[in-house]
C-alpha cells in the first residue's frame, strides 16, 4: 500500500512539475522564440517595453495585436543591438521566457544554477535562453540581456564574463543613439 502511494504522489509531482514547466503560450520572431505563461504577463511586459526612439521602426512592422507588438519590438531591439556592437551573427536564434515577476525569474536562476540571485533578468549562454521579469520589461533591460545573446553568438569561443559585461552595457547605454 505504501508503496502505490509513493508512485501515485510521485507520478502526481511529475505531472505538476510537467505544467509549471511547459509554458502555455509561443511566438516566434525573426531571432527568438518568446514563451510565456499568461496574456496578462504578456501584455504587462509589452507596457513596460517602452521603444522610445524606436517606437517608429516598431510601427513600421504592422502590429496590431500585442502578440505582434511584443514580437516587432524583440526584432527591432535585436537589429538594433547589432548594429550598436557592430556584430551581425548569422542564423541568430535563440529563446525568451517572459515571467511575471522577479522572484520567478530568480527560481529560474535558482533552478539552472543552484546560486541565489537578486537578479530583474538575465542569460543563460548553455540554454541560449533570456528570462525576463515582465514587470521589468524596460528597453535598457531588455537590450543588456540581448547584447549578450549577440556577443554570445558572435564569436566562436565565448568572451570572458568581464567583456560580455561591458559589450552588453555598451548595447544598453546607446540603444537610443
Amino acid at each position: 500500500m505504501n508503496r502505490f502511494l509513493y508512485i501515485l504522489l510521485m507520478a502526481a509531482l511529475g505531472v505538476i512539475l510537467f505544467v509549471f514547466e511547459c509554458p502555455a503560450f509561443e511566438l516566434q520572431s525573426r531571432y527568438a522564440t518568446i514563451t510565456y505563461n499568461d496574456h496578462k504577463v504578456l501584455k504587462k511586459f509589452n507596457n513596460e517595453l517602452y521603444m522610445g526612439r524606436l517606437k517608429s521602426m516598431v510601427k513600421k512592422q504592422g502590429a496590431d495585436t500585442i502578440e505582434e507588438e511584443v514580437v516587432a519590438k524583440i526584432n527591432v531591439i535585436v537589429e538594433k543591438a547589432m548594429v550598436v556592437l557592430d556584430m551581425y551573427p548569422t542564423g541568430l536564434n535563440f529563446s525568451i521566457v517572459i515571467q511575471p515577476d522577479e522572484e520567478s525569474v530568480q527560481n529560474d536562476f535558482q533552478r539552472l544554477y543552484n546560486i541565489d540571485v537578486s537578479y530583474i533578468a538575465f542569460f543563460s549562454p548553455h540554454k541560449n535562453k533570456i528570462f525576463y521579469s515582465a514587470n521589468n520589461g524596460r528597453l535598457r533591460v531588455v537590450v543588456h540581456e540581448i547584447g549578450h545573446v549577440v556577443a554570445e553568438s558572435y564569436f566562436k569561443v565565448s568572451p570572458p564574463q568581464k567583456i560580455h559585461e561591458v559589450l552588453a552595457q555598451y548595447a544598453e547605454k546607446h540603444i537610443n543613439d
